[in-house]
């Protein structure tokens, strides 16, 4: 069924019309040192699906965030997750279940623009019950008419169990590449690096993803979905994974 969704998708965008245009997110593994603007408040739903592991032929996750951003200057913007949620199955149990709550903030140091490279600042902050999680990124993005070039380096903290005494770390590089063919339709290319950390006492897997995306903004709504394949061999990571985030601008 899934190799049909993006040709509807695609079918479904060209029959809309042409209309203003509200600010998106291209890129759904990505952020883009884009904020916005002053006095601007947006809703973002986010649903992300993993699936196919080689260690647990069952495994299948989906994950929803409700997030609400709010542009508080032109150049710093922050953004309240107000929950996620997660359903999980394995092959010994299936679950739902309440994960975190999130503080985002996003610095704009330069705007994108064809002659100057845009760069922002990221920093969230995540807290559950038996789960703690620091995050930080140094977001680039290069403009070149209408083609982009992205880039993400973040570092992770992550702290699990009732006395919050798992920890493990995550180093990743992210890169991108947009095409805007008109003002209302991205198409793109996504590539994800992550390394593994556990205890921060030596270094983990190597998981390496990559997979196109797509993205349609409208009046006051956009959409953004891309789906990415691992591409290394690693039995415990999902071969697939497909996000989706919504907008809705107020």
């Amino acid at each position: 069924m899934f190799k049909y969704f993006i040709p509807v998708l695609l079918l479904l965008i060209g029959s809309m019309p042409k209309v203003a245009i509200a600010s998106s997110r291209s890129t759904p593994w990505l952020y883009q040192p884009r904020t916005m603007t002053k006095g601007d408040v947006e809703y973002e739903q986010w649903v992300t699906w993993k699936t196919n592991k080689k260690s647990d032929s069952r495994f299948e996750e989906f994950r929803f965030r409700h997030e609400i951003e709010w542009g508080v200057t032109d150049e710093f913007q922050l953004a309240f997750y107000v929950a996620d949620w997660r359903h999980k199955r394995t092959s010994t149990e299936e679950h739902t279940y309440f994960h975190d709550v999130a503080v985002e903030a996003i610095y704009q140091l330069q705007a994108p623009n064809p002659d100057q490279l845009g760069t922002a600042l990221y920093g969230e902050v995540k807290y559950g019950s038996d789960f703690f999680e620091l995050e930080g990124k140094l977001l680039l993005e290069k403009e070149l008419d209408q083609i982009s070039l992205l880039y993400n380096f973040t570092i992770e903290a992550e702290w699990e169990g009732q006395d919050f005494d798992e920890d493990k770390g995550k180093i990743e590089n992210a890169f991108a590449i947009t095409y805007q063919p008109t003002p209302s339709l991205t198409l793109g290319a996504q590539a994800i690096w992550e390394i593994e950390f556990p205890d921060w006492s030596e270094q983990g897997d190597d998981v390496v993803s990559i997979g196109p995306s797509i993205s349609y903004q409208s009046d006051g709504w956009w959409i953004s979905v891309s789906p990415i394949f691992q591409l290394t061999n690693i039995d415990t990571e999902p071969d697939l994974q497909l996000r989706m985030l919504f907008g809705l601008d107020f």
